[in-house]
């Protein structure tokens, strides 16, 4: 008995189809040690007591963590990511990201250069910048006023751009 080609085909096809599903299989379901066995020795990073005592919320420390993390922890390292794409990456929204920002730019545990055109840039700041954190909930405070005014003062005296 003849097997018809296009038969034929459809079995090479789900044969095809067969050995992707496996090899993908074996390639993401492996445990991580078989895929890098490297990586599974790297130390876990340690949040050392100061920051882990200082008194963040979930978002700020979030958010410094980003900057710890793309300033590969290093006082002279950047940060340099859009305030979007740093929102998504750390699963909150822009109004937040800015939040944090300014809290921790209040406070000390960030500089912040600004770049008239492109995104600001975020360093680390050493710790003898860092305001005492008796202060933080003033400061976080502050930060959140200083926003909702200039929204308000923006509000009550409009720019006319036609002037």
């Amino acid at each position: 008995m003849a097997i018809d080609s296009s038969d034929q085909n459809d079995q090479d096809r789900d044969g095809f189809n067969e050995s992707i599903k496996e090899l993908m299989d074996s390639k993401y379901n492996r445990p991580s040690t078989e895929n890098n066995p490297k990586k599974d020795l790297m130390p876990l990073p340690v949040v050392h007591s100061d920051l882990d005592e200082y008194g963040f919320d979930p978002y700020e420390f979030r958010i410094y963590a980003h900057i710890v993390r793309r300033t590969g922890g290093k006082l002279d390292g950047k940060c340099f990511a859009k305030l979007k794409l740093t929102a998504g990456i750390c699963k909150m929204s822009v109004r937040k990201t800015q939040y944090a920002l300014k809290t921790l730019c209040d406070a000390g545990l960030i500089l912040k250069e600004q770049h008239k055109g492109r995104s600001d840039v975020y360093r680390l700041a050493p710790k003898n910048n860092w305001k005492p954190k008796e202060q933080l909930q003033d400061i976080r405070q502050k930060a959140k006023e200083s926003k909702i005014d200039k929204l308000e003062d923006s509000q009550e005296n409009p720019i006319n751009i036609n002037e």
